[in-house]
């Protein structure tokens, strides 16, 4: 994994100091997974939350409300226009509109939400976002990243489309961990991701996507 350091250089939308590499092996890729393994949790990241299989609809409708935050945090300026933003968004009063900001987000950080959901909806299994952040306490990462589990028959695609946004990857037992210097990186390949939707759908459907729908409804989940 790559070795995050300070922020270098910090302008509305921050910009890490971390060196962009890929580290993976196809053939030691975590595979087997089961409904059940994805909808209850299988590494030590518990507190994320299963997002399913979204539709590609679902996915875009992500990624238009992250790109209205992350439009909004450019033109802010402060060190972190994200937080900014958020934090103008949460104290605005409107506490409807701020509610379904955060659902069309499902909840994950403004910046890695939207690749979140799009490699979802790839039928890519993830695990873990975080947008990092200058605040402290606040976020675990120390850049931009999401983990991810793809399916063997979709990695390269992933991995080719990561090449293009300019995010790397390292992998951990078998699991991925896609990163960036900044979270437009990551916005910019699930927008690929989006647009490639056809390649990736006529990929065949991981085992563990059936019968994902019922172990969430079961484990509350969904």
């Amino acid at each position: 994994m790559a070795q995050g350091r300070p922020v270098i250089m910090v302008a509305m939308i921050p910009t890490f100091d971390v060196e962009i590499g890929y580290a993976y092996e196809m053939d030691r890729l975590l595979t087997g997974l089961t409904a059940e393994d994805v909808a209850t949790g299988f590494t030590d990241h518990h507190e994320y939350e299963c997002l399913g299989v979204p539709t590609w609809d679902e996915a875009a409708e992500c990624l238009d409300s992250e790109e209205f935050v992350l439009g909004r945090a450019a033109e802010s300026d402060v060190p972190d226009g994200i937080e900014a933003v958020l934090g103008d968004l949460s104290d605005s009063g409107d506490g409807v509109a701020y509610a379904e900001l955060n659902q069309s987000l499902h909840w994950n950080d403004a910046g890695v939400a939207g690749l979140s959901i799009a490699l979802s909806a790839a039928r890519a299994v993830t695990f873990y976002s975080c947008s990092a952040g200058l605040e402290r306490g606040r976020h675990h990462a120390r850049y931009p990243m999401v983990g991810v589990v793809p399916d063997a028959d979709g990695a390269e695609l992933i991995a080719e489309l990561a090449r293009s946004a300019g995010c790397g990857i390292g992998q951990h037992e078998g699991r991925w961990y896609l990163y960036a210097k900044s979270v437009t990186d990551m916005h910019r390949l699930a927008r690929l991701i989006l647009e490639q939707r056809m390649a990736f759908d006529a990929i065949p459907v991981p085992c563990w996507v059936h019968g994902l729908e019922a172990e969430l409804k079961e484990t509350d989940g969904y």
